[in-house]
């Protein structure tokens, strides 16, 4: 079950860090690995990270920790593929019985990315061009969004609405994108993905919603 998170200043990294004290910390993996050791090597090694789950007022909560050596995303304003343009702290909601579900990102600078799926056919449209992808792009407003610098990297903070009350279930998964200048960024996900491919909706873990 999803922790109810009490009121907190969402651009304050301190609040949110005692907002989410007693939310349990979510290792970011690469479960396509083939084997155990692998995947432990780059979890401690290239992308060490964490996540924290929280609920409140219809909304799911994420807040991120993420150890990175380089820290740059050269998005400007929101909506754009941040994705393609460095660092990402990203989230995947839906509804355990919808195959509708969101994705939203932050960047470390703070530029939110908000997109819509209605089923999860839509994403390999996307990807074979039979459909532009900002046609899936919403009202970045609606996603909350907070990033700070940290010693040893970033931390990134999302909200995402979520139709959903209490006692349901929702599936929610969390990834980054840990960007490098000059190779392919490494990603991770809290999910345990067989394939490198965060747009697995099967493979989100499932939380219920909290009462009160």
């Amino acid at each position: 079950m999803l922790k109810t998170l009490a009121p907190f200043d969402f651009s304050e990294l301190t609040a949110a860090q005692m907002a989410f004290a007693e939310c349990p910390l979510l290792p970011l993996i690469q479960g396509w690995q083939q084997n155990s050791a692998s995947q432990q090597n780059s979890a401690s090694s290239g992308l060490p990270a964490t996540a924290q789950l929280g609920w409140r007022e219809g909304r799911v909560w994420v807040l991120g920790s993420l150890t990175d050596h380089d820290v740059f995303n050269n998005a400007s304003t929101d909506n754009q593929n941040t994705w393609e343009m460095g660092d990402v702290f990203e989230v995947f909601v839906r509804r355990a019985d919808s195959d509708a579900y969101t994705e939203a990102h932050v960047t470390p600078n703070g530029i939110r990315l908000h997109l819509k799926f209605p089923d999860r056919a839509t994403i390999a449209l996307a990807r074979g061009g039979q459909l532009d992808g900002d046609t899936l792009k919403c009202d970045p407003t609606e996603i909350w969004a907070s990033a700070w610098r940290t010693e040893t990297g970033w931390v990134g903070l999302l909200s995402v609405p979520v139709d959903a009350a209490p006692s349901e279930k929702v599936r929610v998964s969390v990834c980054r994108y840990d960007a490098h200048r000059d190779t392919s960024p490494d990603v991770a996900s809290t999910s345990n993905h067989a394939e490198c491919d965060f747009h697995r909706p099967d493979d989100w873990p499932e939380y219920t919603v909290p009462i009160g």
